[in-house]
């Protein structure tokens, strides 16, 4: 009984064990060059390319498992990477056979050798390649049901940018690469649900709310991101529209500087546009009459070439803090 389960435990191990020893089948790289130059395998690949195009997911795999050995394997190789380069568009079946090309283990190794080391990998990769494909194809089915669900209205935001953190990054990612490629009427249904709520429960990224504050030019979409936390997106932002300079952009980044961590940085780029309009005139020579903001503002200007004007205001408008604006003039 004992030697019978000793013999079941062996026979089990040397399944596991041994399955990469009587399937993987060194080759030389010489041998690898010379099967992937092959005209005949190019000729059947051409063949098999046809099949991917037409669909025609049995007549790939038949024909695959008809040729013999090394060769069915290169031409799995070939045939993977003519469909990633050309970005052919594949059929559900096409899609299912490429899946089990993924999971195939390759028959043939190739040994590289370094100064110390020496492994042994796949002669010709096609699940790698296999992997790339499913993934492209993923992300581009995704994108394509994110646009028709915009266009259609149905696209509901913060339950589609659910997830876990890899899949919120990559929906993101995914929003801000087709956003601009949306109807005005779908980004202002996706405007909608974030501005219609009488009380603002939830609010996505940074870098989505400027994506839509970009695509939109939507006043109320730019007021919650100047309430949102300062970052990297909402200050790149800010910079973006100093250099537009235009009206609209001048007062957004008006609107930046209430909030405190965007304050000094909103402050700057105003005082680099130029010609500076009234507008911004009018804006900075309010913030002078604050006593915290003064010093700061005045610099700044004065970095920017404005020292005359600074002290003309010093001296003629008793509302701006004459004391804070010289006192940054000298130093």
């Amino acid at each position: 009984m004992q030697q019978g389960m000793l013999s079941s435990v062996l026979l089990c191990a040397s399944l596991f064990i041994g399955v990469p020893s009587a399937y993987a089948t060194e080759m030389q790289p010489r041998e690898v060059e010379r099967l992937i130059d092959n005209p005949q395998i190019h000729q059947k690949v051409a063949e098999l390319q046809r099949s991917v195009v037409q669909g025609n997911a049995d007549s790939l795999s038949f024909a695959l498992e008809r040729m013999a050995l090394p060769q069915q394997e290169v031409a799995r190789y070939l045939l993977l990477k003519k469909i990633e380069a050309n970005n052919i568009p594949l059929t559900p079946q096409v899609v299912r056979f490429i899946e089990r090309q993924k999971n195939m283990a390759p028959v043939y190794q190739v040994l590289e050798r370094g100064e110390g080391y020496e492994f042994s990998v796949p002669a010709f990769n096609y699940p790698a390649i296999a992997s790339r494909i499913i993934k492209r194809w993923q992300q581009d089915t995704l994108a394509l049901e994110f646009v028709l669900q915009a266009e259609r209205g149905e696209l509901d935001l913060k339950n589609w940018l659910s997830g876990d953190e890899y899949q919120i990054q990559a929906k993101e990612a995914l929003f801000i690469r087709e956003l601009n490629g949306l109807s005005s009427k779908a980004i202002e249904g996706l405007v909608s649900q974030l501005t219609d709520e009488t009380i603002t429960s939830w609010l996505p990224s940074s870098q989505i709310m400027v994506g839509l504050a970009q695509a939109s030019r939507n006043v109320e979409i730019y007021k919650l991101l100047w309430l949102m936390r300062a970052d990297y997106h909402s200050q790149s932002e800010i910079r973006r529209l100093a250099e537009v300079g235009n009206e609209f952009a001048i007062a957004q980044i008006i609107n930046a500087s209430y909030n405190p961590s965007l304050k000094e940085q909103a402050i700057k780029e105003l005082a680099r546009i130029k010609p500076m309009t009234e507008e911004i005139k009018a804006f900075l020579i309010d913030r002078m009459t604050l006593h915290d903001e003064a010093s700061m503002v005045a610099t700044e200007l004065a970095s920017q070439g404005y020292t005359p004007w600074l002290k003309e205001l010093a001296n003629d408008n008793p509302q701006v803090r004459s004391h804070a604006i010289l006192n940054a003039l000298s130093q």
